[in-house]
């Protein structure tokens, strides 16, 4: 952390910065909702690395004086993966007229003390969240970072990720009957589930899709498909509705659900140094910049097998 240099921006003002940096709105921190923070890797990490994997093996009955032959052993196959880690960077700027007017205002004794207007400060935090985010999901292929929407954690022995079945008036969530719902959310949590090592912890959906959860099942059933999950079954730990699940932010042309696993042994967000303030910096005119980063290590899926992606809702 930094400490300024010319008196008319105080010790006070600085931590008026940074606790407004450091104070995201729940909605900003979508990526970290659903998935522990691993910041053991060492701030300075160019490249970090995990391994994926699915458990192999068995255990047999052995008669007594049975050999070593016929012990079957476990083991794992995946594979280990490296990635690189990014500096997401935003940006901070104070002329010095606007440092002048705000030492002006606390000389003349008018309002707080510190009169400093933060706008600014929570927009770098949101662009840099916002890019946090989107790494997260959808990935960047330009510096081929995978988001857990990567078709590469799909496949045989590998997570789920398919189009939803078409219900009698269309595939979309806004033709659905109730049922036709609970039915692909069914599907997804048997695929989550298949093999009794994950659990289907949590519901993702974009916002118009949750909103058609609010709604009665029917006209004759006044209980809404939220109050049926809550109560009656599945009974995930949370529904979440989030941006990112829309078309286009997802990287797709269609809706997405997303039914996951978010357990920390299955998946976690890796960041190597988390969002802080670089030292003021002044230019000959006394402009002050600074710059708020964070660097980014990316998705941690160990067990692509948790999770299931619907299409198309």
């Amino acid at each position: 952390m930094g400490t300024f240099e010319s008196g008319l921006f105080t010790n006070d003002d600085f931590l008026q910065i940074s606790n407004v940096l450091y104070s995201p709105k729940e909605e900003e921190m979508i990526a970290r909702t659903l998935f522990k923070m691993n910041t053991s890797y060492a701030p300075y990490a160019l490249e970090i690395g995990y391994d994926y994997y699915q458990r192999t093996g068995s255990a047999k009955i052995l008669a007594k004086g049975g050999s070593a032959k016929d012990i079957p052993f476990v083991g794992e196959k995946g594979g280990r993966v490296t990635q690189k880690v990014y500096d997401i960077v935003s940006g901070i700027r104070y002329t010095q007229a606007e440092r002048d007017a705000i030492a002006a205002k606390r000389a003349l004794g008018k309002g707080p003390a510190i009169q400093l207007d933060t706008l600014r400060v929570s927009t770098a935090r949101r662009y840099i969240l916002e890019t946090e985010n989107a790494m997260t999901f959808k990935g960047d292929a330009t510096y081929n970072v995978k988001g857990i929407f990567d078709s590469s954690f799909y496949g045989t022995d590998l997570g789920t990720k398919e189009t939803v079945k078409t219900g009698t008036g269309g595939f979309t969530w806004a033709l659905k009957t109730a049922a036709e719902i609970l039915t692909d959310l069914e599907t997804a949590v048997s695929k989550v589930e298949a093999d009794g090592i994950f659990k289907a912890r949590t519901l993702v959906l974009p916002p118009a899709q949750y909103n058609r959860l609010r709604k009665p099942f029917s006209t004759s059933v006044p209980m809404t498909l939220l109050q049926w999950l809550n109560s009656e079954g599945m009974y995930f730990e949370n529904i979440v509705t989030s941006r990112v699940m829309k078309a286009t932010n997802n990287g797709d042309t269609v809706d997405y659900f997303m039914v996951i696993d978010n357990d920390p042994e299955v998946v976690e967000l890796a960041i190597t140094n988390d969002i802080h303030l670089g030292d003021p910096v002044y230019d000959i005119v006394g402009t002050m910049e600074m710059a708020a980063m964070e660097s980014y290590g990316g998705i941690l899926l160990r067990h692509p097998a948790a999770v299931y992606i619907g299409k198309g809702i």
